[in-house]
């Protein structure tokens, strides 16, 4: 099968506006070198890494760093991720449920032991902004439920989380909901790169 065969327009199209598309290259290049022969040394220390267990335990890491600080999204993070190591699909998945629902609760037992003045010192004017008054009034009506259905949705659960933990919300249920919501969230990036992978193979199966 060439790699030069030509994508479907709509999904080249499609690819191009969600960021994925030099990604998605990026895979079909790899996998066309895989079958030419032999690897350079430095490309098969790559694909020796992507085996390992390091590569899910640095996706969850990036994960807490994400959820523990509110750094930098994370939906990038896993998308690259999964189309880097399609085959560890689950693996990858699962450690960024893992790792989301860690660096959360790690950020609300800072705030429960250290006090609320971390909001004030590392969120400066989060308290007082629309997403923080939004939040609360989930929280307010729907409690921990409020938390796990925010952190399926495209939007920051910091807020919701740092409201929880000023009201010693037990961290069981906070980790619980942040689980629960990312399961869904992060299921459908996953299940979302990786049906459009599949596409891009049988349409270029098609082309051959």
């Amino acid at each position: 099968m060439s790699n030069d065969s030509p994508q479907r327009p709509w999904l080249d199209a499609l690819l191009r506006r969600s960021g994925l598309h030099s990604l998605v290259e990026r895979f079909h290049r790899e996998e066309g070198a895989a079958q030419e022969g032999p690897r350079p040394q430095w490309h098969s220390a790559l694909h020796r890494s992507r085996l390992s267990f390091a590569y899910p335990a640095l996706v969850a890491i990036l994960a807490v760093v994400s959820a523990g600080t509110g750094l930098y999204p994370y939906g990038p993070v896993l998308v690259a991720a999964v189309v880097i190591a399609p085959d560890r699909w689950l693996s990858t998945y699962l450690a960024a449920c893992v790792g989301a629902a860690s660096g959360a609760t790690l950020l609300a037992l800072a705030v429960q032991s250290l006090g609320g003045h971390l909001i004030a010192q590392y969120f400066p004017g989060l308290e007082h902004s629309a997403q923080w008054l939004w939040a609360e009034r989930w929280i307010t009506a729907y409690g921990s439920l409020a938390l796990a259905a925010i952190a399926a949705l495209p939007v920051p659960e910091v807020p919701p989380l740092l409201i929880l933990a000023l009201a010693k919300t037990p961290l069981a249920l906070i980790a619980a909901a942040i689980f629960t919501g990312k399961l869904c969230k992060y299921g459908i990036y996953t299940f979302a790169v990786r049906l459009i992978l599949r596409v891009i193979r049988l349409g270029r199966d098609e082309a051959c």
